[in-house]
């Protein structure tokens, strides 16, 4: 395929008369734009080409749950998202028994190794993102506090039968056994975020030693400053703002995080140490009123976000990837193609896909398609086109 008269946008800007070619699922070429026309020439009309967006961290989406370990939710999810531009995820579980978490592992495993060249949109499927159970239960927000766990060595060594599949781990620097746990995951190339905690910045240092280099959803269930008797002390939250090596997730739903605070962000990251994610729950493209369980917690859709349904806590966020880019770009007022970066090249970074999230050769043919008023029209993954309008 041929993708032509289109607006390429890279980390550094957007550029035209470019086009790109695409074979057997992989990028051949980016070259000056040409006259040829012929059968595989996609003509674009002067949209948007972006790299696939990547999303480190989505729970579900249409009342489908990546608990239900089943191939059917991982295909209701992926279909969703990719509506909204996503052509890799991370299936994330919720705070769970081992043995449940491993049953999803499992699942997942087999649908990765099952799938075919054109098995849309199962593709999408990068790997898990495990959020706990070795987290806070002063920071748990809607996860269920039975099952919150200090790492054992059993259980871990079951986990770490599925290294393979888990790509990033959520954690609390402050529980015991996590520096451990931190040394074993990082042994495996697992990335490592901190998260639903109540660390120390002292913890959160040692933790960054041990190889931690990413905060879960900056600002949300996580720790900051406050009083160690007359003296003033950092959280998580001031000590991923401050060392430039941590990568920041944000959810920039609109709801989880204020504006403000999402300016505050890219003041002290930049461009380059944001990562967005949805955050996405099983109410995910369901309309407001609408009930769902995360694993076992009545949840409820009210005015475009995720609720437990005593309104307590958030519990998780109702968009696709695309409605955090026109936030970032529209309310935050940043650069289109920065916002495309924080949704494309640092999550793939940050938890190692090599092939994602970037226009280059040799790099996998995810794309994404957009309008100039920010609309996803198509979406492509590994060369196979997976959504469009």
């Amino acid at each position: 395929m041929i993708f032509t008269n289109a607006r390429l946008i890279f980390p550094d800007g957007i550029r035209d008369g470019l086009e790109v070619v695409a074979e057997e699922g992989k990028i051949r070429a980016i070259r000056e734009k040409t006259l040829a026309r012929g059968k595989g020439t996609i003509d674009l009309y002067g949209n948007y080409l972006a790299p696939g967006f990547v999303d480190l961290h989505v729970h579900g989406a249409v009342g489908r749950d990546t608990m239900e370990a089943s191939a059917e939710a991982f295909g209701s999810i992926c279909d969703f998202h990719a509506s909204g531009g996503t052509t890799s995820l991370l299936l994330t579980t919720a705070t769970a028994p081992i043995d449940k978490l491993v049953e999803v592992l499992s699942a997942v495993r087999d649908c990765i190794q099952r799938r075919a060249p054109r098995s849309r949109p199962i593709n999408a499927i990068a790997g898990v993102h495990l959020e706990g159970p070795f987290i806070s239960k002063a920071k748990r927000g809607a996860q269920r506090e039975e099952f919150i766990c200090e790492p054992a060595p059993e259980s871990i060594a079951g986990l770490l039968e599925f290294a393979g599949v888990i790509k990033r781990v959520t954690l609390a620097p402050e529980i015991r056994g996590a520096f451990d746990l931190i040394d074993r995951l990082r042994a495996h190339s697992i990335s490592v975020s901190g998260g639903h905690s109540d660390a120390s910045d002292e913890d959160a240092r040692v933790a960054f030693d041990h190889g931690m280099r990413s905060a879960t959803h900056t600002f949300n269930c996580m720790s900051s400053a406050r009083r160690r008797g007359v003296y003033r002390i950092g959280g998580l939250l001031e000590f991923a703002l401050s060392e430039p090596q941590i990568s920041c997730e944000l959810i920039a739903d609109g709801h989880h995080v204020s504006t403000t605070l999402m300016k505050m962000l890219y003041r002290a990251k930049g461009a380059s140490g944001i990562c967005l994610v949805t955050d996405a729950t099983a109410g995910a493209g369901l309309p407001d009123g609408s009930q769902f369980s995360l694993f076992g917690s009545d949840c409820i859709v009210e005015d475009g976000v995720c609720l437990l349904a005593d309104r307590s806590a958030l519990a998780g966020s109702a968009s696709r990837m695309i409605d955090l880019v026109r936030t970032m770009v529209r309310d935050v007022d940043l650069p289109l193609h920065e916002v495309v970066m924080m949704a494309t090249g640092n999550p793939a970074q940050a938890v190692g896909l090599e092939t994602k999230g970037r226009l280059a050769a040799g790099a996998d043919a995810d794309f994404v398609i957009l309008s100039p008023e920010l609309e996803v029209m198509r979406a492509f993954c590994i060369g196979e086109e997976i959504w469009s309008e």
